[in-house]
């Protein structure tokens, strides 16, 4: 059971990323072992006191192996502490009812929408602990809720385009290209009234086109401008790919971290798009249960997510770093946009979101469908 918001993050475009059941390591073998910038007092008491308690599983919701390299971050904590890592998929709505029902008490760790996630801290539901780096992660990606309860994005996706150049041949390089003639029946975006994507991208036409990115009927206007011009060839009610391979479509709108998982995959020329006239970005949420069974292997997944190192992890399966200050190797870098390619992109305000996103399904269905 998933929301439409989950159904595009994880069911489309996964890597295929093995996870390793690393065998249980002594004080000697994991203190050499320990990445440069997780080789700190506090990591190495982290270890001791889960070592200490027995903890020898971690229990996630909503983190399967092949989003977001969670299967690598759990090979990577393994290696650190020997635990293993079980995790149950679900969508954000899920995790919220299960971890209220569970009073927070049966899982370690999930991943939310951000806007769940700041739910539970407000109802104390998420653990107090900040991690190392808590103050690199940007202000409006964090919060603290009642008696202490921490809520943060661990990452984050960015809304562009994926061009096919074999059909495409005058790549849109902003949401304004989208109107050219020559992109008559090639242009594909997801439905708002069906998912949380096609909701983000009449947020992100509204900003480009009227420097309001809530303004529900400036998105809308726009995008029918584009069908009035007969340059949509399709709006789909779930995230679909077939019709961008046969080269039918020609330019699909979705966000950056499957824009470049696809890219990778494909034997024929593309080129991914982050709107120079602006767009929107999206935090994914992560938290540690104020009652996990295993409060310090979640604290060390934390730790460990939100470092150089596991932020690394993360944008080597496209899911780009929540903390701007993180530089990544030079070869996953190569694989994304340029820096300057995102500087009119901006983040999404969660409140004001959720306030217009019945505005946006409703002028939608009024005005094209």
């Amino acid at each position: 059971m998933t929301d439409p918001m989950m159904i595009t993050r994880r069911t489309i475009g996964r890597l295929m990323l093995a996870t390793l059941a690393a065998p249980a390591f002594g004080r000697a073998a994991w203190a050499e072992g320990l990445p440069a910038d997780l080789n700190t007092d506090r990591i190495r008491a982290l270890i001791d006191a889960a070592k200490a308690a027995g903890e020898a599983e971690i229990f996630t919701y909503g983190m399967p192996d092949d989003w977001a390299n969670y299967g690598g971050m759990a090979a990577e904590l393994g290696k650190m502490t020997g635990a293993k890592r079980s995790d149950i998929d679900m969508g954000s709505a899920v995790v919220l009812q299960r971890m209220t029902e569970e009073n927070a008490a049966k899982n370690d760790l999930a991943d939310l929408k951000p806007s769940f996630a700041r739910k539970l801290a407000e109802a104390g539901m998420t653990a107090d602990y900040k991690v190392t780096d808590w103050e690199m992660i940007p202000a409006d990606q964090r919060g603290e809720g009642k008696d202490g309860s921490i809520w943060q994005a661990g990452y984050k996706g960015t809304l562009g385009f994926i061009v096919n150049t074999s059909v495409v041949k005058e790549v849109p390089k902003s949401w304004a290209d989208l109107k050219n003639p020559a992109l008559k029946g090639l242009i594909a975006y997801l439905d708002p009234r069906s998912t949380g994507t096609g909701v983000t991208t009449v947020l992100s036409a509204a900003l480009a086109s009227s420097g309001d990115a809530y303004n529900a009927k400036a998105g809308v206007e726009f995008l029918k401008s584009l069908h009035d011009a007969g340059n949509i060839a399709k709006v789909d009610p779930t995230v679909t790919t077939a019709d961008f391979e046969r080269g039918e479509v020609g330019v699909l709108i979705n966000f950056d971290y499957n824009l470049l998982n696809w890219a990778s995959r494909y034997d024929f020329g593309t080129e991914v798009v982050i709107p120079a006239d602006g767009t929107l970005s999206s935090g994914g949420g992560i938290i540690a249960a104020r009652n996990a069974p295993h409060p310090n292997l979640a604290r060390l997944f934390l730790e460990l997510m939100l470092s150089q190192t596991g932020q690394s992890l993360l944008a080597a399966s496209f899911v780009s770093p929540i903390r701007p200050d993180v530089t990544l190797p030079a070869e996953i870098a190569a694989k994304y946009p340029s820096a300057e390619a995102y500087a009119k992109a901006q983040f999404v305000d969660y409140d004001r979101e959720a306030a217009v996103s019945d505005e946006v399904r409703a002028v939608y269905g009024a005005t094209i469908q």
